[in-house]
């Protein structure tokens, strides 16, 4: 009987230390950084990152919202760069010290003049500082389809919008043609 309860002592250390031993290798996912939503992530140095980079846009060719947001973990403001490969210009903010700077409406609106690809398709895009260097990036490109995105997405005027001028000019033209056909 002395040697049951060392036996049960000894299995018990045992299952501890393996116990132990496992958690100690594993490492914690839910510290690491991840994409919250269906942008992208990157990371310029130890000093600049970006998170949940996307464009919003209509269609191929019309204009694109950048949403997403930039932290600056340094102690000056840095100017970020936002170059899409394929679209003229670079867009640029300046992101405080010590912050995060969210991009879109409602705070740091950054318009892409034209995208260069479909909604569903991703883009290249450069982020650059001279600080920190650049990181390019394959950006979603996303439009209204997602309830959550649809006020966001810029709405590129139609050719069935004219002017109202235009309108007029085409309403006279074809009522002229009208009353020659009902003259004949």
């Amino acid at each position: 009987m002395a040697r049951s309860p060392r036996r049960i002592a000894a299995a018990l250390l045992l299952s501890g230390a393996t116990a132990l031993g496992v958690g100690a290798c594993s490492p914690i996912t839910t510290m690491q950084p991840y994409n919250p939503s269906d942008g992208v992530r990157g990371v310029l140095g130890t000093q600049i990152s970006t998170d949940n980079l996307m464009i919003l846009t209509d269609a191929e060719g019309s204009q694109g919202l950048l949403l997403g947001g930039v932290t600056n973990k340094s102690g000056d403001e840095a100017q970020v760069s936002f170059a899409v490969d394929g679209a003229s210009g670079a867009l640029d903010v300046t992101v405080p010290s010590h912050s995060t700077l969210l991009l879109g409406p409602e705070h740091e609106e950054v318009i892409v003049p034209s995208v260069p690809a479909p909604p569903g398709a991703v883009v290249k895009m450069t982020v650059s500082t001279a600080q920190s260097g650049s990181i390019t990036l394959s950006v979603p490109v996303l439009d209204g389809t997602l309830p959550a995105y649809d006020p966001y997405v810029p709405v590129t005027p139609s050719e069935s919008s004219a002017s109202p001028s235009a309108m007029s000019e085409t309403d006279s033209s074809q009522g002229d043609t009208e009353d020659e056909t009902t003259d004949q």
